[in-house]
């Protein structure tokens, strides 16, 4: 708080508009300018440069010559425009947003004395970011004011910055050329994650923790990292830190249900059904279209007794995915605990069409067949069944 401050004071006066870089770079400067500055300046003028790509430009689109320019500048052309903004807190995102082992600043500029280019009909991230376009001369700027952003100061701002204002990646970088923008600012971060995705699939848990973390220590804000490395670490049963690994997933992103229903299967593996309860509700609450959370909750009723509560969510799961096995074997086990044969005959066959070793889950929670029958009270389980469930 003491850092945005700071940039406040300076900013108090009114009339700045902003810019922030995630490293302290030399200059100030357009991506043109730092694709050419290695040229002698003698023989070297940006705006013929610019005038250059425009006249060629102009051959793939329409518009005045600033809303061209706004057009390259969007998706990532090399022009002689500089972006800043009018929120000095998105100029502390952007500060913050990558180079975590390295000091970030924050540029001020007055407006006043700055070549402005203000699009007529931005587009949808150019309005997220508040962008304002600065079209220098010399091809660089020389800022009013830096306010360095020390790099162990990066993430508690990027956390703040999600939690008090809304700022964050997903509306920051709300489009498909933010998101191709943002994956390439982060390009070694998500070789790590992708990294550790092909481990995952491969059931390799130790190398997709290994690799998962490196891609969190590249970019902190990494939420799929965070979230996949808490299911690596659950198969591998240290739930602890699935637990931590899922809060800071829903930490990232509170909107998403992803790490809602994982955190809920450990909380439901652990006995913590009420927890498991919250967890599975509210991912439905965020999406009541995914069949895992509906069996989730429904493997919890049916822990707790409540079996027709348990068939109404998986018949629901049914409905939105036909060929959901898990959702079949469950409610062929909930019709056991009634003593429906028929009915758990015919789930339990679905289910083993649909996946050959999906009857194991049973032994997960019953020693065998005859501790089923003792814990339910229902009666002798027809011995064709008894042979589905492995005896």
């Amino acid at each position: 708080m003491g850092k945005i401050d700071e940039i406040a004071q300076k900013a108090a006066s009114g009339g700045y508009i902003y810019r922030g870089e995630p490293k302290r770079f030399c200059k100030v400067s357009s991506s043109l300018y730092r694709q050419y500055q290695e040229i002698e300046s003698e023989h070297f003028d940006i705006e013929i440069v610019q005038r250059e790509i425009l006249a060629e430009a102009k051959k793939y689109t329409q518009g005045t010559a600033d809303e061209i320019l706004a057009e390259l500048q969007h998706y990532g052309g090399k022009t002689n425009l500089i972006d800043f903004t009018a929120d000095y807190l998105i100029a502390i995102f952007f500060a913050c947003d990558g180079f975590h082992d390295e000091d970030g600043r924050v540029i001020l500029l007055q407006e006043s004395g700055a070549p402005i280019i203000k699009p007529k009909e931005p587009m949808a991230r150019v309005i997220a970011q508040k962008s304002i376009f600065v079209q220098p001369s010399e091809g660089f700027v020389r800022p009013d004011h830096e306010v360095i952003i020390p790099k162990e100061l990066k993430q508690p701002l990027l956390d703040y910055l999600r939690n008090a204002h809304g700022i964050s990646t997903e509306t920051i970088y709300n489009d498909l050329h933010g998101f191709i923008k943002h994956q390439h600012m982060h390009q070694s971060a998500y070789a790590e994650f992708y990294k550790g995705l092909t481990h995952d699939e491969n059931g390799n848990d130790e190398q997709a923790i290994k690799h998962y973390t490196k891609s969190i220590e590249l970019n902190p804000q990494a939420l799929p990292s965070y979230n996949n490395r808490g299911n690596a670490y659950q198969r591998s049963g240290d739930f602890n830190l699935a637990i931590k690994d899922y809060n800071k997933a829903i930490d990232l992103d509170p909107s998403r249900p992803e790490a809602y229903i994982n955190r809920g299967v450990v909380y439901s593996k652990e006995g913590k059904f009420d927890l498991a309860m919250q967890d599975f509700n509210k991912a439905i609450d965020l999406d009541s279209s995914r069949p895992e959370a509906y069996v989730n909750r429904g493997v919890v009723y049916q822990r707790s007794g409540d079996i027709d509560l348990a068939i109404k969510d998986y018949n629901k799961a049914i409905a939105l995915d036909p060929s959901n096995s898990d959702a079949y074997y469950n409610r062929g086990e909930a019709w056991l605990a009634l003593g429906e044969w028929e009915n758990a005959r015919n789930d339990l066959l679905t289910a083993m069409n649909m996946e050959d070793d999906i009857v194991s889950s049973f032994h997960i929670n019953y020693q065998s067949v005859a501790d089923f029958e003792q814990k339910h009270s229902v009666g002798k389980v027809p011995p064709d069944i008894t042979e589905m469930l492995g005896g």
